[in-house]
C-alpha cells in the first residue's frame, strides 16, 4: 500500500460517524492491501472487474472486515463510498454482497457522488438523510446478482500458496499436476491430497482462474475471443467457448455484448 493509499485509510478512521466519504479511483490506484476500517464500504464499478478479498474468500467482482482490492483490468473505474448504515448484525446484511444495478440505482449513485468528497450530516443534513437512506434500501432495490464468477476460497494450508501463486502466474501456460508436482519437488500423490484436503479440484480451479483473466481481458476490449483464448492457456477457441460457458453460463460473445 503507498502513502496515499494509507493516508486515506487514515482518514477513513478518523472521519465521523456521520461523515459519508466518497472516492472515485481508476486502475493506478486500486491494489489496496489488507487493511480495515469501521465504516462499510459500497463500491460502485462503473467499468472494468475487481477482486475483493475478504474472510479468506477471494470475490470477483464486475464491510466492516478485513480486506483488500485489487484489479487486473486496464479500464477499471470506480467510485466508493464509506459510510455507516444502520444495520446491525441481527440483520444479516452486513456481509460482503454483490448486487446488479439499473438505471434508477445507477443515476442515484452517480448524484450522490457528485456531490464532492465528503457529504457531512451537520452542513447538508437533506442530502446526507437521502444519502443514507438510498444506501439503507438499496439491498431491497435489487436482486443480489447470480454472478459468474462467485468465490475462491483462499486455503489455509501455507503449503497451497506459493502453488497457488504459481498457477496464476502460469495460467496462460499448459499447467498440468505432474509438472507442478515436479516444480515444488512433490510427488503427484501429495499434491493431489494437498489440494484435496484444502477442497480444491485442481482442474477446476485452473479453469476458474482462467475465465476470470479471460474476462478481465474481454473487459479490456483490446483482443479478440480468439486471442484472448490463446493467452489464457486454451490450445483451440471451441475448448475455450465450452469451458467459458460452463463456469458463466453465457458464452464469450453473448458475455461482451452485456459489457
Amino acid at each position: 500500500m503507498n502513502t496515499e493509499q494509507q493516508e486515506y485509510i487514515s482518514l477513513i478512521s478518523r472521519s465521523t460517524h456521520d461523515d459519508i466519504l466518497i472516492k472515485k479511483t481508476g486502475w493506478e490506484a486500486i491494489n489496496f492491501q489488507e487493511h480495515a476500517h469501521e465504516k462499510f464500504q459500497i463500491i460502485y464499478t462503473l467499468s472494468g472487474t475487481l477482486h475483493v478479498e475478504t474472510g479468506g474468500v477471494n470475490y470477483f467482482v464486475p464491510e466492516k472486515a478485513s480486506h483488500k482490492l485489487s484489479s487486473n483490468s486496464r479500464q477499471v473505474s470506480l467510485i466508493i463510498f464509506y459510510i455507516n448504515l444502520n444495520i446491525t448484525p441481527d440483520d444479516g446484511k452486513n456481509r460482503f454482497s454483490i448486487y446488479s444495478t439499473n438505471g434508477i440505482i445507477a443515476e442515484n449513485l452517480k448524484f450522490i457522488a457528485s456531490k464532492g468528497k465528503v457529504i457531512t450530516r451537520g452542513k447538508q443534513t437533506d442530502l446526507y438523510n437521502f444519502a443514507l437512506s438510498f444506501f439503507n434500501l438499496l439491498p431491497q432495490m435489487t436482486l443480489g446478482a447470480d454472478f459468474l464468477l462467485k468465490t475462491l476460497v483462499i486455503p489455509n494450508d501455507s503449503r497451497l500458496h506459493p502453488i497457488l501463486n504459481y498457477i496464476t502466474e502460469h495460467i496462460h501456460e499448459d499447467l498440468n499436476m505432474e509438472q507442478i508436482a515436479s516444480q515444488y519437488n512433490l510427488s503427484v500423490r501429495n499434491l493431489s491430497r494437498l489440494f484435496n484436503t484444502s477442497g480444491i479440484h485442481f482442474s477446476s480451479y485452473v479453469n476458474h482462474l482462467r475465465i476470470t483473466r479471460a474476462i478481465e481481458l474481454l473487459t479490456d476490449g483490446d483482443n479478440t475471443v480468439q486471442e484472448v483464448a490463446y493467452k489464457v492457456g486454451f490450445n483451440t477457441p471451441n475448448n475455450f467457448n465450452r469451458v467459458f460457458k460452463q463456469v458463466t453460463g453465457k458464452s464469450p460473445k453473448t458475455y461482451i455484448k452485456g459489457i
